[in-house]
């Protein structure tokens, strides 16, 4: 149950805790409210950040090797070490290892496509533990890959297979280089120098990058000899600190790659595989919604089945997922045009701590029920009955109690969402 937790809080892009010695205001609530208060975005850490990103996408070829160690409350994962060569115009390879030098994962792009597979065995997902799915697992566990299009500029290396699957989630997207932004980048509020630091024989800035209230933070200590990081420290803030810790080392800018290091061919007897989408594990139409009684953000109990008669739009959210950060004001919308014919809007977040969750609501200004609770039982509902392992996770509730649709993500004029609500009653305007 612990480690699927903390699984759940990495692949929600916006992750959980750890109290970790926090150099430069990286201290307490209390201390970091106050520092938020005069902290103001500088001009040349900005201009570092700018100089870093552009070296590496106008790089011909970069390569190098970096260490990964998490840190989650001060229960340290182990370590994972990945190497990275990529060569213009659009040829990647990544190899992930374990801390005994265990091969985790293969992902190759060779210019149109990229390939995955697993030298010691495929890595096992949600579900594939027990029953039929488990003997299929073992069926397809070896002498398998995936195949995918990669084509320059439509491939992300830091959301492949390989990486999540090997609990290894780079801070810094290799995709940079082929002109890839980084998603949080529309939600950088300020930038500020802290130091100036040796990182093994290299002597580097020390900048800190803030996004979404500080709710993240990343940390890059840029080479002055080449504007390449050598050492990056992820912060995440919601009920605790969750910390990541990159070191980079091998760095080489410019040098020859050839181009065979990007090839492959599967092997005789391979079989191709594609992974279950994530949807896939989501609760079914027709079935009945999993009743659950948790305390409100205004310190009321909210009990499902207390809603039954009306349509419910049920969605798992936290503070640090960009697009639940777009669907909370929208849904704000939808609940005060539809609520007076029967529409209850219902959220949940069982990853941030509550007063964050509250301040956030507060700031959206959403008045619709909200559930904040990081309990074992609020979990457990969340991540286990509704399998919500990403965010934001939707249901909508027929007025029977009924699942009626789920889906992933957020999307205004998703037709899965607005022909429901049409067959539920609640017909858009």
């Amino acid at each position: 149950m612990r480690k699927e937790k903390i699984t759940y809080t990495l692949i929600i892009v916006i992750i959980a805790a750890s109290l970790f010695p926090a150099p430069n205001g990286f201290g307490s609530a209390q201390q970091q409210k106050s520092s938020e208060v005069t902290i103001k975005d500088e001009p040349r850490a900005r201009a570092l950040y700018k100089e870093m990103i552009e070296t590496i996408r106008f790089a011909k070829t970069l390569s190098y090797e970096s260490r990964l160690q998490e840190d989650d409350d001060g229960e340290k994962w182990d370590p994972v070490t990945y190497h990275v060569w990529m060569k213009k115009p659009n040829f990647f390879r990544l190899e992930t290892e374990d801390k005994d030098g265990k091969n985790r994962g293969i992902l190759i792009g060779d210019g149109q496509t990229a390939w995955s597979y697993w030298p010691n065995g495929r890595p096992w997902f949600s579900g594939e533990d027990r029953g039929e799915a488990y003997i299929n697992y073992q069926k397809t566990r070896f002498n398998v890959y995936m195949k995918e299009p990669a084509l320059p500029g439509g491939y992300s290396i830091g959301y492949s297979i390989v990486l999540k699957k090997s609990n290894c989630f780079p801070i810094l997207n290799p995709s940079v280089f082929q002109g890839i932004n980084d998603s949080l980048e529309p939600h950088i509020e300020w930038m500020r120098c802290l130091d100036v630091e040796n990182v093994g024989n290299e002597k580097c800035d020390v900048i800190e990058v803030s996004f979404m209230d500080r709710k993240r933070s990343y940390m890059f200590w840029i080479s002055r000899r080449d504007h390449l990081p050598r050492k990056l420290k992820d912060v995440v803030r919601t009920n605790g600190i969750h910390i990541t810790e990159e070191v980079w080392s091998n760095v080489t800018l410019n040098a020859d790659i050839l181009v065979e290091k990007f090839k492959w061919t599967p092997p005789d007897g391979w079989l191709q595989w594609r992974p279950p989408a994530p949807e896939d594990r989501l609760l079914k139409p027709g079935r009945e919604a999993p009743d659950f009684e948790l305390p409100s953000v205004d310190g009321r109990k909210i009990k499902l089945s207390d809603f039954r008669g009306n349509v419910v739009w049920l969605t798992f959210w936290r503070v640090g997922c960009p697009p639940c950060r777009e669907q909370i004001p929208y849904l704000e919308t939808l609940y005060q045009k539809y609520k007076s014919r029967g529409l209850v809007v219902l959220g949940f977040d069982f990853a941030d701590d509550q007063q964050i969750a509250m301040d956030f609501l507060k700031q959206h200004s959403a008045t619709f029920p909200n559930i904040a609770d990081t309990s074992e039982e609020a979990v457990k509902t969340g991540f286990i009955e509704y399998q919500a392992r990403a965010a934001p996770v939707n249901y909508l509730i027929d007025r029977q109690g009924k699942i009626a649709a789920a889906w992933l993500g957020h999307d205004p004029n998703d037709p899965i969402s607005s022909s429901t609500l049409t067959k539920l009653g609640i017909p858009a305007d």
